[in-house]
């Protein structure tokens, strides 16, 4: 079924419009009429079955007929703290990660961080389109929190909420599976910059309370190794295991 996010305050009155680029979906891709029915979500959780009632040149009503029943979050609050990458490579990241079941981004700049400009907020912005439209295609019902651009200072403090903390550096670390322990419910994962991290963050990391992990022999492309992190870590203590539901 095609799904739509919408504001929560009109799902919860009953009557929502959908607008912009939604409508021209809608209208001119999928071509559905009065009666045609859709999923909706809200981004935090809730999702309804709708029906469409009316379409126009600028805005499509649809009226709500009921909540929808969804299975698809992992209960595993997983945190990717990524380096700034060049051009598109995170816009990958963040969908791909998304669809994997990420809670929370937190990109960050690194000693060897390269940033093509110092302003990030246009790039932040899109990175939440991102998530918005991959958490519509892949099923989800909660809208990852992308956050502004940090340090790694910074992420090494929000961090410490998290029940495990994970630096991934192509310079050492154990394998990801000797850090497995039973009963977390939270992680926060870091990978670095294209040039990788230097030694003296991933010892301050370490100092923070931070294992070292390891991707493995080779060297691998930094979009690469966050969606590689957020994979085990899902794999290990999340729900990469479960069969989805009916199966």
């Amino acid at each position: 079924m095609h799904r739509f996010r919408a504001p929560t305050e009109e799902l919860r009155s009953g009557r929502v419009r959908l607008r912009g680029a939604e409508v021209r979906h809608l209208r001119d891709v999928l071509r559905l009429g009065p009666g045609a029915r859709v999923e909706l979500f809200d981004g935090e959780g809730g999702s309804f079955l709708a029906e469409l009632s009316s379409i126009g040149p600028s805005a499509a009503e649809l009226n709500v007929l009921g909540a929808i029943e969804r299975q698809t979050e992992s209960a595993l609050s997983l945190t990717l703290a990524v380096a700034i990458a060049k051009g598109p490579k995170l816009d990958w990241v963040v969908e791909k990660a998304t669809e994997l079941g990420a809670s929370r981004f937190l990109p960050f700049t690194s000693e060897r961080t390269v940033p093509e400009r110092r302003d990030f907020a246009e790039r932040v912005r899109r990175w939440r389109r991102i998530a918005s439209a991959a958490v519509a295609q892949c099923g989800r019902a909660v809208c990852p929190e992308v956050r502004d651009v940090t340090s790694f200072a910074d992420v090494l403090a929000v961090s410490a909420e998290c029940d495990r903390r994970l630096l991934f550096w192509e310079e050492g670390g154990s394998p990801l599976a000797r850090a497995f322990d039973r009963g977390v419910r939270s992680v926060c994962v870091v990978t670095g910059p294209e040039g990788g991290f230097a030694p003296e963050e991933a010892a301050r990391a370490e100092a923070a309370g931070f294992t070292l992990a390891a991707l493995g022999p080779r060297i691998l492309r930094a979009e690469t190794a966050a969606v590689a992190a957020v994979t085990l870590a899902q794999f290990l203590w999340g729900d990469l295991d479960r069969s989805p539901a009916g199966a």
